[in-house]
């Protein structure tokens, strides 16, 4: 299930994700040009790193922008609560640069501190969805002193591209923003954590599969990438299968979305 965050927390909170998988399962959790703080509520959760070693995860981790897609498993029946951050809000929240934590799952407590420890237990106690929400936003509030101004330019940037679906290029962003490709590179890579050309790729690939998910048949592929502004195919599906270790075939046909950017593959 899916749940805004409330208006005071818009400006860098997306929304909430509480998901349920079963034992046994394998989510796969690839970009979407965003990062997440999750919460196990209940279960086990294990990753797999690069050199084949197993790793159990902590129960409250932090992801940062992912190189490459993740493949998780549940070790036991799972609750999870993932407080998904707009491209901008872990920068704007914590403060630190976005690519210090890029294609790192690190534990909360090292984040934030034993403090993270009584919101997770906080969490587990609740009786309801909205009881959760209330407790992590005023985990947040003691925590931070925030802005009221969620009317930022660099916000109103990455709210432009997503709004024409990354189908822009840098060069018209920087005449949007008035800065420069070195100046707006370094502001990408510190505030979102990747550069701009890389979250481009991103929102674009992400319109190609909320157009896929809509119309659910293979034969709409190609219409689809042309819709997103891939119009060699060979690349489009090197960039999927790259992004999310299936084709666009196979995800549309075995993929079980959990949510956009996390899919149950086995």
């Amino acid at each position: 299930m899916q749940l805004p965050s409330s208006p005071a927390w818009s400006f860098c909170i997306k929304h909430y994700l509480f998901l349920k998988c079963a034992s046994d399962r394998t989510l796969r959790l690839f970009s979407d040009g965003n990062t997440g703080l999750v919460f196990i509520i209940k279960g086990q959760l294990k990753i797999r790193n690069e050199e084949g070693i197993d790793r159990v995860l902590p129960y409250a981790f932090v992801y940062g922008q992912l190189e490459s897609y993740q493949d998780i498993k549940c070790l036991a029946d799972t609750e999870i609560l993932i407080v998904v951050f707009h491209p901008f809000g872990f920068y704007r929240l914590s403060g630190l640069p976005a690519d210090e934590v890029r294609g790192q799952i690190i534990d909360a407590q090292l984040m934030y501190g034993h403090q993270i420890n009584s919101l997770a237990d906080n969490l587990k106690a609740a009786i309801s969805y909205t009881q959760s929400i209330l407790a992590i936003e005023a985990y947040f509030a003691a925590l931070f002193k925030i802005s009221a101004n969620n009317s930022d330019k660099f916000g109103q940037v990455v709210r432009s591209i997503i709004q024409i679906k990354g189908q822009t290029t840098i060069k018209e962003l920087t005449s949007l923003t008035g800065h420069s490709e070195r100046k707006l590179e370094r502001l990408f890579e510190a505030t979102i954590g990747i550069s701009p050309g890389k979250y481009l790729q991103i929102v674009r690939l992400h319109h190609f599969l909320s157009l896929v998910r809509s119309k659910q048949k293979p034969e709409s592929l190609t219409m689809a990438g042309l819709e997103s502004g891939y119009y060699d195919q060979a690349h489009l599906i090197h960039h999927f299968k790259q992004t999310t270790g299936l084709t666009p075939t196979q995800y549309l046909l075995s993929a079980n979305p959990l949510a956009v950017n996390l899919l149950a593959v086995r």
